[in-house]
């Protein structure tokens, strides 16, 4: 996860109406397992706030903590008058043409010409504070060019199952290979803030989500599988919930994945 140029407030703009931006996967609200986690102050949406700060980013620097040497961190005004504090790490393959970026959390702080930020003093603000209809304009920029975008998201998958901590991150990796070896035109996608797996010009056909407990492996089907998976509310939401001291069944797994990917049951 190494970079090797400085980050920039205009590389974060491109990257963001390039659709390079991910949400890092939630664990739980304890901050356990290592894992820096969103700090809401003050009421601040995660999901509303999250991609016009990015697009209106007024300072970039290095993360200065010895445990984080790939973290960055951006500033930004808000409407209501706050300044946010956005972190983010920049995940990048060899293979792939763009970084993507992986913010990890957002934060409020108070201040009318200066805040004090506790890793990088006292920050100077931008005079100019958007307006709630500038900040709603740049979502819609951000979700037209979202729309637009019909591109293999492989690497937007990647990061987000490189962010995931230890057994999480290996459930995953295991249930990314497993679609990868059954289905080999398998076409990925990070939508809702979860990954899914798709057959081109049919739809959807399975997704997975961590939580603080346990990973969810999610098959969208058209039909029942066979057997039935053990939860699930119906056909397109069978799935199966594995915990860190489960072992994933990889036949059985395989056998959901292609019963799925013949069926798919969610449309692009």
């Amino acid at each position: 996860m190494s970079v090797s140029t400085p980050l920039t407030v205009h590389r974060v703009n491109e990257l963001v109406m390039a659709n390079r931006v991910i949400r890092a996967p939630y664990y739980d609200a304890d901050h356990d397992e290592g894992v820096r986690f969103t700090d809401l102050d003050r009421g601040l949406q995660w999901g509303a706030d999250v991609i016009p700060a990015l697009m209106g980013l007024f300072r970039v620097e290095q993360d200065t903590q010895d445990d984080h040497p790939d973290g960055w961190v951006g500033f930004a005004r808000h409407w209501r008058g706050e300044t946010l504090r956005l972190d983010f790490d920049l995940f990048s393959e060899p293979e792939e043409l763009d970084s993507i970026l992986v913010v990890t959390a957002i934060s409020g702080r108070e201040g009318k010409k200066t805040i004090v930020d506790e890793n990088f003093g006292e920050i100077k603000l931008s005079d100019q504070v958007p307006t709630q209809e500038e900040w709603e304009e740049r979502q819609k920029r951000y979700q037209a060019a979202r729309r637009k975008d019909d591109t293999d998201g492989s690497a937007a998958v990647k990061a987000y199952i490189a962010a995931l901590p230890g057994w999480k991150s290996e459930v995953a990796t295991q249930f990314d290979e497993i679609i990868q070896h059954e289905v080999s035109d398998v076409r990925r996608a990070v939508k809702y803030h979860q990954p899914f797996y798709g057959v081109e010009d049919q739809g959807w056909f399975a997704s997975f989500s961590a939580f603080s407990k346990h990973v969810k492996l999610t098959f969208v089907c058209e039909s029942y599988l066979e057997p039935k998976p053990p939860s699930g509310t119906g056909p397109d939401r069978q799935a199966l919930d594995l915990k860190e001291t489960d072992t994933l069944d990889e036949e059985q797994v395989a056998s959901w994945v292609r019963q799925a990917a013949d069926n798919p049951g969610m449309g692009w």
